[in-house]
């Protein structure tokens, strides 16, 4: 379904009309924005301790990795297909820039090997989907589950095989590491911190925002993969690659969930584990911030909005009821009902 022409698109539609109605429908994260405000009004007054700098840098910092992923699942949503093998492409990266850190190798080339690796996976969930024919839903689950059993056989090969090398501290720089530090002195003195700064991991997702936001709004590239999404028949009879334009937008994916697999391991100074339910999120969050199922429609700034939004009812949700632990999923759950059932409105119209 999601592979197919969208509606009322026939071969003649022109090109410019195309993307002048998907940009256009785009600009409805204004109204997500002021949903998100109105989120974090209510727990600023309703929790004691959200508002405060350190939860607001918490929340800064656990939103980023989220906010990274789910651009890579707008990109894919945006050219009518969708990933589900994100989520064990972070695993499979996060457990490769650790393995490359024991066995010696500099940090800065175990996370390019890392990267690389998601982006092979993204190349290759594109060749599936776009040479192939195959439904993006089942080649990607197919490739995930593929993944998934691999890090196991490497799991129990790694069990009995210890590392020449212990893990770097350096791994831990992009999480532990702080910029934009503000010091000043006292009566007597002495140096004391004012603002204790902020990750590099949110200073990675915000160049990360920032690029992606000028590809897909100002760039020919972005202009192909909102028609491409809107409609391939379109596409194709006005010259675009339409293959080509498939396997970018799954390789950027499978590169994005790459250097969250990278960020997390940093975070977690260890393999970020199976990474279950990650895929999941960065759909929902792209659906909250404008993408569509049925491809054409998304934006990065929507996309931001979309898992600030996440992010902040779970950790809301979780100051005011640290002892329901199954609040947060429960509301999960909800928000999955809701971005479907705006999206199939949206569809409608």
């Amino acid at each position: 379904m999601m592979e197919d022409e969208g509606p009322g698109c026939g071969a003649g539609t022109p090109k410019r009309w195309l993307v002048r109605d998907s940009l256009g429908r785009s600009h409805g994260w204004l109204l997500t924005l002021g949903l998100y405000l109105a989120i974090f009004a209510v727990f600023s007054v309703f929790s004691n301790n959200f508002f405060t700098i350190r939860s607001l840098l918490n929340l800064l910092v656990q939103t980023s990795t989220i906010t990274i992923l789910s651009i890579g699942s707008a990109l894919v949503l945006i050219v009518g297909g969708v990933d589900f093998s994100l989520g064990a492409v972070i695993a499979l990266s996060g457990t490769a820039v650790v393995v490359c850190a024991v066995t010696g190798t500099p940090i800065w080339l175990s996370m390019i090997v890392a990267m690389s690796l998601g982006g092979v996976v993204g190349i290759a969930n594109g060749f599936l989907v776009a040479r192939l024919r195959l439904p993006s839903f089942m080649a990607t689950v197919a490739v995930a589950t593929l993944l998934h059993g691999l890090l196991g056989a490497f799991g129990a090969f790694a069990a009995s095989h210890p590392p020449p090398f212990p893990l770097p501290d350096s791994l831990g720089d992009l999480a532990n590491d702080r910029v934009f530090k503000i010091f000043s002195q006292d009566a007597e003195g002495k140096r004391m911190m004012i603002f204790p700064g902020v990750s590099w991991i949110v200073v990675i997702m915000v160049f990360v925002a920032l690029f992606f936001h000028v590809i897909l709004a100002k760039t020919r590239i972005g202009r192909y993969l909102y028609v491409v999404g809107s409609s391939q028949g379109a596409a194709h009879f006005s010259g675009i690659d339409v293959i080509r334009v498939k396997i970018l937008a799954y390789a950027l994916a499978g590169l994005l969930a790459g250097l969250v697999g990278v960020l997390l391991a940093s975070r977690m100074m260890g393999p970020p584990g199976g990474a279950a339910g990650y895929e999941m999120i960065g759909i929902i969050c792209a659906m909250i911030g404008g993408a569509s199922l049925l491809g054409g429609r998304g934006s990065v700034i929507g996309t931001v909005i979309g898992s600030f939004i996440l992010s902040t009812l779970s950790m809301g949700l979780t100051m005011m009821n640290s002892d329901k632990e199954y609040v947060p999923m429960l509301l999960n759950g909800l928000v999955v009902l809701l971005a479907v059932y705006l999206d199939q409105r949206r569809a409608s119209r």
